[in-house]
């Protein structure tokens, strides 16, 4: 018997973002007390290597998986809003995944003594974990693509929540049992098959018409400029903690650095997966309501952004000294220009995401790319630049960097807004 089986087929914009959103509320909680319970098991410079092996897991796959579970999002919202079979789009987007995970998996055999030595620290067993949790989270994300593509909200919510519910217990389990690193290591490698086990896609009706030729080059146009965007985000939000390890940090360093990070960018978490599943409700706004209801939906996502944002930082700024304390134990300890500075950054980063999904459905990903590599070069000199410690300077380094391309983001949608729709955004980018 399915999990969830009574769960809701499709949601429209309103009630699919009150499913995801609580969903994520849901994760997000799990997901810090996951940490919580690590950090107070592992003590706090080996909770500092696992924060390295989560950093890398998490930064590599969004790299990897987000452009498929967002070419997924986009073209088979379009084509059910057309009442055309989506099959072609799915079927083409699989191979294309499996032709990454492929090359990721020669790479990283051919890397595999680089990985250990620079990174791990001469930990083969964090290598092989970071392997094995790279390519289990594959399946997950595209199904997260076919969930918000057809809509099922529902679903997608419960994915993440049997994703971060089982990871808390496996590794909850495995460090009560004395398996040390190996607990929350196996926890991340296992959650994400678990969760695809247990949450299956609803079954579709008949499309009305057929679905013409989708080309996995057709998904790599798409998919490509929204690579660029991942990699150039997710080092900047999600690149801190290997970067002081790059810089020389301790592992003590690292932990402060990362139950920092965690701990600031809960609510962004939570609300991450919810901008990403803007970008079908964009691309259905686009195409039923033309340019000035797709304004309309602009604006509201950006100002309920905008809100959360400073909410973020004002309650890390007010209470975050007290949640790291509570959460990690007495041992971790950050002060509150720290935590509100990573605040910032996560909020800034929202910023960004919510202006990507309008880019994308207007089928400007490389602009999107583009707003976030400005962020590079400013962390990069910032970087150099401050003179203060290495904790310090990597978290302020990263949030300028951030809010960078936030403003140019803003900027560049601003200019995008003014032109004429693309013809991609009408039609199946594999089209003659």
């Amino acid at each position: 018997m399915r999990l969830f089986a009574g769960l809701k087929g499709q949601q429209g914009a309103g009630a699919g973002s009150a499913y995801v959103a609580f969903a994520f509320a849901t994760s997000g909680l799990l997901t810090f007390v996951f940490h919580g319970y690590a950090g107070r098991s592992l003590g706090e410079a080996r909770y500092g290597d696992f924060a390295v092996l989560w950093t890398v897991v998490f930064l590599v796959a969004q790299v990897l998986w987000i452009g498929v579970s967002q070419t997924l999002g986009r073209y088979v919202a379009e084509r059910e809003a057309r009442g055309e079979d989506p099959r072609p789009v799915i079927s083409s987007v699989k191979r294309f995944q499996t032709g990454l995970l492929a090359a990721f998996l020669f790479l990283s055999a051919l890397m595999a003594p680089l990985l250990t030595g620079a990174v791990f620290e001469g930990d083969w067993m964090l290598t092989v974990a970071y392997v094995a949790a790279v390519a289990a989270l594959a399946p997950e994300y595209f199904r997260r693509g076919t969930f918000g593509g057809r809509r099922q909200f529902a679903r997608l919510g419960a994915l993440h929540v049997v994703e971060s519910s089982s990871r808390l217990l496996i590794a909850v389990v495995l460090l009560f049992v004395g398996t040390g690193m190996v607990g929350p290591a196996a926890a991340l490698v296992l959650a994400p098959l678990v969760a695809v086990l247990a949450v299956r896609p609803v079954p579709e009706a008949a499309p009305e018409k057929a679905g013409a030729p989708f080309s996995a080059l057709g998904a790599l146009r798409f998919a490509g400029p929204v690579l660029a965007c991942v990699a150039f985000a997710q080092a900047l939000m999600n690149g801190g903690p290997l970067l002081l390890r790059l810089l020389g940090g301790t592992s003590d360093q690292i932990a402060l650095l990362a139950s920092a990070l965690i701990l600031a960018r809960t609510p962004q978490y939570v609300l991450s997966p919810v901008v990403s599943s803007l970008l079908p409700h964009a691309s259905r706004a686009l195409a039923t309501e033309g340019a000035a209801g797709f304004d309309r939906f602009v604006l509201r996502a950006v100002l309920a952004v905008g809100a959360v944002g400073v909410a973020m930082v004002a309650g890390t700024w007010l209470l975050g000294e007290w949640a790291v304390r509570l959460v990690y134990g007495e041992a971790f300890e950050a002060d509150q220009g720290l935590l509100a500075t990573l605040a910032a950054l996560a909020a800034f980063y929202l910023l960004s995401e919510t202006l990507n999904q309008a880019l994308f459905a207007l089928g400007h990903g490389r602009v999107a790319a583009l707003g976030w590599f400005v962020g590079l070069p400013v962390s990069t000199f910032c970087l150099t630049a401050l003179s203060v410690g290495v904790v310090e300077r990597v978290a302020y380094s990263l949030s300028l960097g951030v809010f960078a391309a936030a403003m140019a983001q803003a900027a560049l949608y601003l200019a995008a807004r003014r032109r004429p729709t693309p013809p991609a955004t009408s039609r199946d980018p594999s089209a003659p």
